[in-house]
């Protein structure tokens, strides 16, 4: 089964502070770059709240 709503929520909401420069001294990446990465791969509940936060379909 999949995590429910608030839990997809909040574990989406650290992936992105995660992403956050500050939060990744000297990787020469950009916020976007970093978040394109730990977003590829998602599935489930968290894909369906990260479109929705990132505005996507």
């Amino acid at each position: 089964m999949d995590k429910d709503f608030k839990k997809s929520c909040n574990d989406m909401t650290e992936l992105i502070e995660s992403c956050w420069d500050e939060n990744n001294p000297n990787d020469g990446k950009t916020f976007d770059e970093r978040l394109a990465e730990k977003t590829a791969n998602l599935t489930g509940t968290d894909k369906m709240v990260m479109t929705e936060i990132l505005g996507g379909e």
